[in-house]
């Protein structure tokens, strides 16, 4: 792969359509090769990407009408378009896909996704959403299931982000539309600030290998913060820093400042325009850490392009491990068997006890008048000590008779 080759954005679903419509308008998306796919003919079109970038996944059974929620019908009419999903994906230097698990195309077909992209070898990055609790315990339960058996050993890199964080700041009266509307913004900006991080920023550069290491040491879940100046905004540059942390600790998919004092890691973006200097960067790196934990694991990145001139964008991804951190393995672990260690000498010095196994022959019981096996002329159902008239030395015998 080469850095001319680009990062691709894949919408797998309904929720990952929804997510694509509003990535598409925003600054930088442009530099990035986004595509969708799913059965609803009517929410690919919504996305409003060329119909060259649209794959309406089991368009001749389907009839582009979905698959009722159906993970079984996903995953059909998904792997029904391997050979079309590998042609799209080919010459991809990096994919980001987008998906909300729970319902149907994209927890039966996100998957299929990720197979393809194994086999083409291409880095990958799921960003997937987990149900509303509202939504009933069987979206839940299934998005939860494709989590854990589907993506999170295999992919690269999972970002889960459940819904209810919505309602940790959210007021209750809000239109449950407009938090939907919220929580689809949220996730394009994300997967707009970690296409940067994972792209040849010019300013601060976050590593892939530490990037995926970070999000599949362990399961974890995960929540967002985005804050923007926009560049039509009345804001001194000395305010910018402070602005850009409140808009982000004020956001709906973050769950509030407790939330990033209590991350195990955090993934840290900004992104700028030319004007975007180092010292803007520092003052908000230094704003963030904060809120962080001192021991928490911290990985950030900063990229400049034309198309933030004169505004900033600052996404911060907590990180918080479902499980505990594995016992590391002692460096030089050495094995012993319960019988030699009850073996081992006194330390009141004398001699020690030998070892004796239990050599005895044994019947054969009601094989015993059955005919021998044979082979050059040794009874095989003999112990070979036996046959072979082995002495076993106990430790107890000397050239004098005596220990």
């Amino acid at each position: 792969m080469n850095g001319n080759e680009p990062i691709t954005i894949l919408a797998v679903g309904g929720a990952g359509c929804r997510i694509m419509r509003i990535l598409r308008t925003l600054p930088g998306a442009e530099a990035m090769r986004l595509l969708a796919i799913d059965t609803d003919r009517a929410a690919l079109e919504a996305t409003g990407l060329p119909e060259a970038d649209r794959l309406l996944a089991g368009e001749l059974w389907r009839g582009g009408s979905g698959c009722g929620g159906s993970e079984l019908d996903g995953q059909r009419a998904v792997a029904h378009e391997r050979t079309n999903i590998e042609s799209l994906l080919r010459g991809s230097r990096f994919l980001l896909v987008l998906c909300g698990l729970g319902g149907g195309t994209a927890s039966g077909g996100a998957p299929v996704v990720l197979s393809v992209a194994a086999k083409l070898k291409i880095p990958n990055l799921f960003i997937v959403t987990l149900p509303f609790m509202l939504e009933g315990p069987r979206r839940r339960n299934l998005a939860e299931r494709v989590l854990a058996e589907n993506l999170f050993d295999v992919a690269d890199a999972v970002v889960a982000l459940p819904d209810d964080l919505l309602f940790s700041t959210l007021p209750g009266d809000t239109p449950l539309a407009a938090a939907f509307e919220m929580a689809d913004r949220e996730c394009a900006a994300t997967a707009l600030a970690l296409s940067a991080i994972l792209s040849a920023g010019n300013l601060l550069n976050a590593d892939l290998a530490n990037f995926t290491a970070l999000l599949k040491r362990r399961k974890s879940l995960c929540s967002i913060g985005v804050g923007m100046v926009r560049g039509d905004e009345e804001c001194r540059a000395e305010e910018v820093p402070e602005k850009l942390v409140s808009g982000m600790l004020a956001s709906p998919l973050l769950g509030g400042p407790r939330v990033l004092r209590e991350a195990d890691a955090a993934v840290i973006s900004l992104l700028g325009g030319s004007d975007l200097s180092i010292g803007d960067t520092r003052n908000t790196l230094e704003l963030v850490a904060k809120y962080l934990p001192a021991e928490a694991e911290q990985l950030t990145a900063a990229s400049a392009s034309p198309d933030w001139q004169g505004a900033r964008q600052l996404c911060v991804l907590a990180v918080k491990y479902s499980e505990p951190a594995p016992e590391l393995p002692a460096r030089h672990p050495v094995r012993k068997r319960p019988e030699a260690a009850a073996a081992k000498p006194a330390a009141s010095g004398g001699d020690a006890e030998q070892l004796v196994l239990n050599l005895s022959p044994v019947s054969k019981g009601i094989m015993e008048r059955t005919t021998p096996v044979m082979w050059n002329n040794e009874d095989l159902d003999e112990p070979t000590f036996k046959r072979r008239n082995v002495v076993i030395d106990d430790g107890r015998r000397s050239s004098g008779g005596t220990r």
